[in-house]
This record gives structure tokens, C-alpha cells and sequence, in this order.
């Protein structure tokens, strides 16, 4: 299981590492002037930024946000039972 949100999250960094290069070789070979290039670019840039945050938060709540809600009722269910304890032992 952990290999696997491991491979996500290498998935996610080699998206936004791949856009960032793609970006870089844009400008390099881009046909148009340079404001024009950087304008496409921003806006495509806040397009990839949107998609990448909209992944991670897609990840948290399938994989994370369960876990975490687990947890919290087997930390209630603790307390409980130790608060149950200290009770019956006064």
C-alpha cells in the first residue's frame, strides 16, 4: 500500500516538473514575442497549478481523509475506555 502513495506522489512531482521543463523549452522555441510567450505561459502555468492542487486534494480526501477519521474514533474509543477506568477505580 505505501508503494503505491509513493508512486502517486512521484506521479504528481514528475507532472508538475514535466510542465515546468515543457515551460522552459516553450520560451526557447517559442515563434511569437517574448511578452506574448510569457502571457500564454502564466495563464497555461495557473492552469497546471490548478489541476496539481485539484489532484492532491482529490488524494487527500480518498486516501488520507479515511485514515484520519479511523484514527480519531480509535483515540476516542481509548479515551473513553480510560476515562470508564479512572471511574471505577475512585
Amino acid at each position: 500500500m505505501e508503494s503505491r502513495d509513493s508512486g502517486t506522489i512521484y506521479f504528481l512531482a514528475g507532472l508538475l516538473l514535466g510542465g515546468i521543463v515543457g515551460a522552459g523549452v516553450g520560451l526557447l522555441v517559442a515563434p511569437e514575442s517574448g511578452e506574448r510567450t510569457l502571457s500564454k505561459l502564466r495563464k497555461e502555468g495557473g492552469k497546471l497549478v490548478k489541476k496539481s492542487l485539484d489532484a492532491m486534494e482529490d488524494y487527500e480526501k480518498i486516501k488520507v481523509e479515511p485514515i484520519v477519521d479511523r484514527v480519531a474514533k480509535q483515540i476516542k474509543s481509548k479515551v473513553a475506555d480510560v476515562r470508564a477506568e479512572m471511574k471505577a477505580s475512585m
